[in-house]
């Protein structure tokens, strides 16, 4: 790698790198709800980092006509927006590009590199004047969103004013390197930044910094090594847990090896594998929540080893380490699933043989591969072990799937014991009310579309069991579909809690909850714009936070333990209304304000949980 120059980009790496050991810990919570994170993604509907640059989209290769004689004759999806090209760009060890095309060269078409940033269309981030300081020599542009303010600029510092008006997002492009000292460690740092006298505070303007009496500000361009941004950990504060199944790509991630791990210092955070579990952990330890991280699925005991060394050396005291191998392996619309079926068909061929299904067979090996990962990790943490909590993650409406994987009957030949017996906890997801969005009742929810209110009070019969007075009333969807409840949507989720809670007790384990919440959906290839409209309206009703108010009610006096809100900002969209809130900005959702005691003033609620 090249040495880098003493400037503001490099200092703020050299603080940044040396953060990841020394971070500031945030008081432990003693909540008993956390909260899972929306993707770490360039259309994310929140601010996580102060370097906006993380998050940006991933490089792609443009070019452009007539300035580029070679941008022409496009073949295979190519053009000059995307010249389809980004396995030929010459990038370092952590994803800066080292050079460019010439002018000449007729082996690629581009002649410039770009990214994306800020294509949201709910438009969270900040409109104004952004700082953009980096290393190198060279020349970026800035287009859509993004305007360079040339009077303000100068070499390796860029005033850009950013408008967020529109859906359109930034582009940031590299059109000029010197191969030499090659442009790299980009910041996009927002307007604004906090208080002298409290480095937790936001602010836009040193008099917003005098008139709440915390001193003057600090611009995030001159603030030390933070990464975080003080209104994201500000929100999360007070959770006990913060799940970061959709920052490390847990559904989709090809990791396999410890060596091909995201990086600290890579030039962004939104590649295949996502995030740096160890940037993950710094945020939960400003937090004061316990990090819990899924394992890669297809991680080798390497890895597992590898993740426990470095972990060990950057949990906050006092915090724990949840540990979770994968997600949903009892779910076959993920590809983790069915590999996992593959794997158990080949560790048992005799069972097989026998006519035993590998349906059958597949939560042993998934119970069996989590003891095995887990029995590294707490290896490795030696006399801290206690502080890694590994779970099981069992199906909700069906405790089978639980007792199965705890138990794992075909894997206790081969390593010695049930699968429990290494493990800390069950866990499921007890979501309610997925039922209502599937094609198979929809003939009659459509019915409900023209009502007054399109439909809510009777969606909301069929949530609660309950009419807009609280009277009880059959669930208009009961004996029309075998998954309707008499008693309503949450009542049916508290039968199934209490199934898995009684597995998980036989056996000598709490239960948790990895996820939950609504589940209202569009099932695949779902068209329904009006039941899209419905599902969405039902997220902003209060009823909704009625909902979850009771869910969270059931789930205590079940006795289960942590339970991991699904999530915590989502943009509504056909793929869900998941979302606390539907952007960082927002304070008034229903589904936020019905959770808000939980984050900041319900102690939590099972023996030996406070610290």
């Amino acid at each position: 790698m090249l040495s880098r120059p003493a400037s503001l980009a490099a200092a703020a790496v050299v603080a940044l790198t040396a953060s990841v050991s020394v971070q500031a810990a945030g008081t432990p919570s003693n909540r008993g709800v956390g909260v899972n994170l929306n993707g770490f993604d360039y259309f994310s509907p929140d601010v996580a980092t102060i370097d906006q640059f993380k998050r940006a989209g991933g490089w792609f290769t443009q070019c452009t006509y007539p300035r580029d004689a070679s941008c022409k004759n496009f073949a295979n999806g190519q053009s000059g927006w995307d010249t389809l090209e980004q396995s030929k760009m010459n990038v370092d060890a952590n994803g800066w590009p080292k050079s460019l095309p010439a002018a000449g060269d007729t082996t690629v078409k581009y002649r410039a590199v770009s990214v994306l940033m800020f294509q949201d269309d709910a438009r969270v981030h900040a409109a104004g004047k952004y700082t953009v300081v980096y290393d190198g020599e060279g020349t970026i542009e800035y287009a859509m969103a993004g305007t360079k303010v040339a009077a303000e600029s100068k070499p390796n510092r860029d005033i850009v004013n950013v408008t967020n008006s529109g859906s359109e997002g930034m582009l940031l492009t590299i059109r000029a390197t010197n191969p030499s000292n090659y442009i790299r460690n980009i910041r996009v740092l927002p307007p604004g930044g906090v208080c002298s006298g409290d480095k937790s505070v936001f602010s836009l303007t040193s008099a917003d910094c005098t008139a709440k009496g915390l001193g003057s500000l600090i611009t995030f361009e001159n603030l030390d090594g933070r990464m975080w941004h003080p209104n994201y950990v500000k929100d999360l504060k007070g959770f006990r847990t913060l799940r970061f199944l959709d920052w490390n790509r847990t559904n989709t991630s090809p990791l396999a090896n410890w060596e091909d791990r995201p990086r600290w210092n890579d030039a962004l955070w939104t590649g295949p594998a996502g995030v740096p579990v160890n940037a993950m952990v710094t945020l939960a330890n400003e937090v004061g929540a316990d990090p819990w991280i899924n394992l890669p699925t297809h991680a080798t005991d390497e890895y597992a080893l590898r993740f426990a060394r470095q972990l060990k050396q950057v949990l906050a005291p006092k915090l724990n380490l949840i540990v979770e191998y994968s997600n949903e392996p009892w779910n076959y619309g993920f590809s983790q699933a069915l590999w996992m079926r593959d794997q158990a068909a080949a560790t048992w061929p005799d069972q097989i043989a026998k006519g035993v299904s590998v349906y059958d067979l597949q939560p042993s090996w998934y119970g069996m591969r989590s003891a095995q990962l887990c029995k590294i990790i707490k290896t490795e943490f030696g006399a801290d072990a206690a502080r890694v909590k590994c779970v099981f993650n069992g199906q909700a409406s069906n405790s089978w799937v639980s007792k199965q994987q705890m138990d794992c009957p075909y894997a206790v030949s081969k390593i010695g014991q049930a699968c429990y017996k290494g493990m800390d906890a069950m866990s499921v997801a007890p979501y309610f009310g997925g039922y209502i969005g599937e094609m198979s009742v929809r003939s009659t929810v459509r019915t409900w579309y023209s009502e007054p209110d399109g439909g809510l009070n009777k969606l909301f019969q069929e949530i609660l069991g309950q009419d807009a007075n609280g009277n009880k009333v059959t669930p208009p969807l009961y004996g029309k579909t075998r998954e309707s409840y008499i008693d309503g949507a949450v009542a049916q989720v508290k039968t199934w809690m209490t199934a898995n809670k009684n597995e998980a007790t036989a056996r000598g384990l709490p239960l948790m909850a990895y996820e939950g919440g609504q589940h209202l959906i569009m099932a695949p290839g779902d068209t329904d714009q009006q039941w899209l409209n419905l599902m969405t309206a039902a997220n902003r009703d209060p009823r909704m936070g009625t909902a979850y108010t009771r869910t969270l009610a059931d789930w205590q006096a079940v006795g289960g333990q942590a339970y991991t809100l699904f999530n915590h900002v989502y943009k509504p969209s056909k793929y869900g209304v998941w979302g606390l809130k539907e952007t960082v900005n927002q304070t008034s959702n229903v589904k936020w304000q019905a959770v808000l005691p939980y984050r900041d003033t319900k102690p939590c609620w099972w023996a030996g949980c406070t610290r």
